[in-house]
């Protein structure tokens, strides 16, 4: 696929890599001019009026840039500002702390009339798409860098606990071009669920290996090479390069998929599972969700088939038809599959990391579930009620020791 990057003013033929863009490393010796103020000469206006009357001169937007695809970043220091003009803030990294940007713009902005000279700035937007603002590229940091705390509600099951993700291209991280490192639906996993997460996805990997059509992280293998007492967490997420690309039937692919999930067990039998169904695939431009693939059957019979061994173990199991069935359409998969066919573009990955998030926090097992406010409370009712008892019964047996001892006399 051939893509190109647009340039809006005076740009030419300049070009753009996508894996090596940072925000931080373009003028990293310069920093952030303070925003400039000039205010009014009216010594009778009240303080309110007068920060009410401020202005700051406006920047000039010299020349942009169009990003080819948007990545994901949170500040870490300075202001986001409403227009490339920066005379008005959005709000200091403080107040967006939570947020994630994305990069759609490089610019170069003059700030002369500001005190200062050329700077490069990024236009960005918020991942749920309702903010946008104008950031200076120093302020900005990848989202595995740094403090960037968005764990959601009750990630606290997950709490100084250890996650094995495994599968292949999708799980690894992979756009159809590059892995794209630290922007992966386990490296999302690790922020929402504020935990350790070991990303053992690989590109190409298969459920079911056989002469043929094999990798070093494929299932079995990557089972094999692992202690599962050595994690509290695993997810397994496999089955879309054997639709693609083997003629194994669905027996073969449930056998494996048992045969790994006993092993796993045997070795850690507190470990959690989950499974992950395969997302939606377009090969020759068609939803492969009902066309029956190499191996005989389609994306939803291998779904059917994977979801039959989950629910035989009891392990919950993410059918993406059910849980987020808007994710990947075939209306939408030009802008959420890199590659139009299989592979997730970075912001589908938190998407996805999302969903799964949630998913994992509401079928986390009641009974390894941290004690919430109620439980404690109910425990020190009970404790209450113990003590009242056991004081209860003392009081009665001393009576009856006295009463006897009388009588005996």
């Amino acid at each position: 696929m051939q893509k190109k990057l647009l340039s809006t003013i005076g740009v030419g033929m300049a070009c753009l890599v996508l894996g090596t863009i940072s925000p931080t490393n373009v003028d990293a010796k310069k920093k952030e001019p303070t925003p400039t103020t000039a205010t009014t000469d009216n010594k009778k206006t009240d303080t309110k009026d007068k920060e009410a009357e401020k202005v700051v001169e406006p920047a000039e937007l010299v020349k942009t840039t169009e990003i080819e695809q948007p990545l994901p970043y949170h500040m870490k220091s300075g202001y986001a500002y409403t227009s490339s003009q920066l005379t008005h803030t959005l709000g200091s990294a403080k107040d967006l702390a939570n947020t994630t940007w994305y990069t759609y713009k490089k610019a170069v902005i003059d700030r002369s009339a500001q005190g200062s000279g050329n700077s490069v700035f990024y236009y960005v937007k918020s991942g749920n798409g309702q903010q946008s603002a104008w950031i200076w590229h120093g302020n900005l940091e990848g989202i595995s860098e740094g403090n960037f705390e968005i764990g959601m509600k009750n990630s606290d099951y997950f709490k100084n606990q250890n996650i094995i993700t495994m599968g292949d291209s999708i799980t690894r991280g992979y756009d159809g071009e590059e892995n794209l490192d630290g922007m992966g639906y386990p490296d999302w996993l690790s922020r929402y669920l504020n935990t350790k997460v070991y990303n053992y996805g690989y590109n190409g990997a298969y459920l079911v290996s056989d002469e043929y059509a094999y990798t070093d992280g494929d299932l079995t293998a990557t089972v094999n090479k692992h202690n599962f007492k050595n994690y509290n967490v695993a997810t397994i997420a496999y089955g879309t390069n054997d639709y693609g690309h083997t003629d194994g039937g669905l027996t073969a692919i449930q056998d494996t998929l048992r045969q790994n999930i006993r092993k796993m067990k045997s070795e850690n039998k507190d470990l959690i599972i989950y499974g992950f169904l395969p997302t939606t695939r377009f090969d020759n431009n068609e939803n492969s969700d009902n066309v029956i693939g190499k191996g005989g059957y389609t994306i939803n019979d291998l779904r059917d088939a994977e979801a039959a061994v989950y629910k035989e173990f009891n392990i919950p199991y993410l059918d993406w038809r059910e849980v987020d069935p808007g994710l990947i359409t075939t209306a939408n998969r030009k802008d959420r599959l890199w590659d139009w066919r299989l592979h997730p573009c970075a912001k589908t990955y938190q998407l996805m990391a999302r969903d799964i998030a949630k998913f994992m926090i509401d079928n986390y097992p009641d009974d390894k579930k941290p004690d919430t406010e109620t439980t404690k409370a109910n425990k020190k009712t009970t404790s209450k009620t113990t003590k009242k008892t056991t004081k209860t019964t003392t009081k009665k047996v001393v009576t009856t020791k006295k009463a006897t001892t009388k009588d005996t006399k």
